[in-house]
């Protein structure tokens, strides 16, 4: 897909984003020497790494993504791209494949440097963790959500700092509630990453649903986005 080696090329290419990679890397190993100084249970290091990461994580996620949806209709440039695809609806597509792979990128950034830090000074410690898959597809369903969501909104209101806002809004405003209904806010995009586990572990049936929701919703959202875009004149 054309569009698709656009928008991957872009990201590669693009100094922010690597920059940004670099902060995960750093502050990941802030985050990791920290709690390994201050955990009291050591086998749970990398654990406790994460959940200090996690709102971090959401708020880099929340910026990247936006920002990259809204490249285009800040710089102008629908002109010179929309041709590229075959049709508009490849455009988003693309786009938010893009951001939810770039997000679980900086997921696997995070995981592997901590592993690194604490490896060196662990040596030969048993180290609980999450469990790998579900961390990743937990990661996967709620940024891909996330992303699809955030098209809907670049695709109403077509300004970058609105969609940006309303992602960094969307964030914050899941962390702060998130301690309210811990049944409720296992559910939560933020919370998914590390919640997916339990979910599955406690209720197959509640975990189908909970994850069946998330495909509806992401499916619903891109299709409105796209019967929204195909309407829009990006030519004027």
């Amino acid at each position: 897909m054309q569009q698709l080696k656009h928008d991957v090329f872009y990201i590669i290419y693009n100094r922010k984003y690597r920059l940004l990679i670099l902060l995960t890397i750093l502050l990941t190993a802030g985050l990791t020497i920290y709690t390994a100084v201050n955990v009291k249970i050591e086998e749970d290091i990398l654990i406790h790494s994460f959940e200090n990461f996690r709102q971090f994580f959401w708020l880099l996620c929340a910026y990247l993504i936006a920002d990259l949806l809204s490249t285009d209709y800040h710089s102008q440039t629908f002109k010179n791209i929309i041709p590229k695809s075959s049709n508009r609806s490849d455009y988003y597509l693309s786009k938010i494949m893009t951001a939810t792979i770039l997000g679980v990128f900086i997921l696997l950034t995070h995981v592997i440097t901590s592993w690194i830090v604490i490896g060196s000074a662990a040596a030969g410690m048993e180290l609980n963790y999450f469990n790998i898959f579900y961390l990743f597809l937990g990661a996967f369903l709620s940024l891909f959500l996330f992303s699809a969501l955030l098209s809907f909104v670049i695709t109403l209101s077509g300004k970058e700092t609105v969609t940006i806002g309303t992602g960094l809004g969307l964030v914050l405003l899941q962390i702060l509630v998130e301690g309210f209904d811990p049944a409720i806010s296992a559910h939560f995009p933020t919370m998914y990453v590390v919640s997916l586990d339990d979910l599955i572990s406690e209720s197959l049936l509640t975990a189908f649903i909970s994850i069946g929701s998330y495909v509806i919703f992401t499916l619903l959202l891109f299709i409105g986005t796209i019967k929204i875009f195909r309407k829009q004149d990006l030519f004027i």
